[in-house]
């Protein structure tokens, strides 16, 4: 737990589902593990994008993964891995998943339903009560059940040497991820399916559902940027098909 350590953290980021093309690297390490689990919780928070889902009859919002699970796994990897050999816990991104890998199987004594139940044998005392204090960790044993809520036993894997938990990215019923979209009908017109949305997006289209009527000058204002970043925002809301120009100077936005 002190401010300058021998362990690096790094967080990977690959270009389709194995390891092959490695795209990115970041490393937070040789610093305090509380410091380095906040800038870790950071990284994945950007990665967690908002998926958009708009039908003919409402506007649906979800994240890429469950924003709690996501923060307890990230958690247990810190307080529950096995630094005794100087290997820390590893964090990599696929195009279809997010893996969280620890150093050191399940804790002698503590058997798999156990473990899925919520009991806990800490490995790392102190750590456990330095997170505690700093409110990292809410409850001694609730991570993994909060876990459980919205991902099954099997996104967990165990080893003798390793512990990993398998976090698959958000699909929908009809298997779309990410964007595109998908038949179907709904009233009569077009179910999209989710859609990706950068948050800059999602704060331009907000703002035009509030007030279709709204011009590049005001959602320039309300976001304080200029309206040329306004105009590339609604090229790529109209691209997406998630929003149409009715009219020219008096005219209207009109949701897709």
């Amino acid at each position: 737990m002190n401010d300058t350590n021998t362990i690096s953290i790094k967080v990977a980021k690959y270009d389709g589902i194995d390891r092959v093309n490695l795209v990115e690297s970041n490393e937070y390490g040789f610093e305090s593990l509380v410091k380095a689990t906040q800038q870790v919780l950071d990284k994945l928070n950007l990665e967690n994008k908002t998926l958009t889902k708009i039908t003919s009859k409402e506007r649906k919002e979800t994240r890429i993964w469950n924003e709690i699970s996501l923060r307890e796994a990230v958690v247990n990897a810190f307080v529950h891995n096995d630094y005794s050999r100087d290997l820390a816990p590893k964090f990599e991104l696929f195009d279809d998943r997010l893996e969280i890998t620890s150093n050191g199987g399940l804790p002698e004594g503590l058997a798999k339903e156990e473990f899925f139940e919520g009991f806990s044998v800490p490995r790392n005392k102190e750590i456990m009560r330095v997170f505690k204090d700093l409110d990292l960790v809410e409850q001694l044993g609730s991570g993994i059940p909060r876990i459980l809520q919205f991902y099954k036993k099997e996104s967990f894997q165990f080893s003798e040497n390793f512990l990993r938990i398998v976090l698959p990215k958000n699909v929908d019923e009809k298997g779309v991820q990410e964007g595109g979209h998908v038949g179907g009908q709904d009233g009569g017109q077009d179910d999209r399916s989710r859609i990706e949305l950068t948050p800059a997006q999602n704060q331009v289209f907000r703002l035009i559902v509030e007030n279709p009527k709204i011009s590049r000058r005001e959602l320039a204002e309300n976001l304080k940027i200029n309206e040329s970043a306004i105009q590339k925002h609604i090229n790529n809301l109209k691209e997406k098909k998630v929003i149409e120009r009715v009219g020219k100077t008096n005219g209207y936005w009109e949701i897709k």
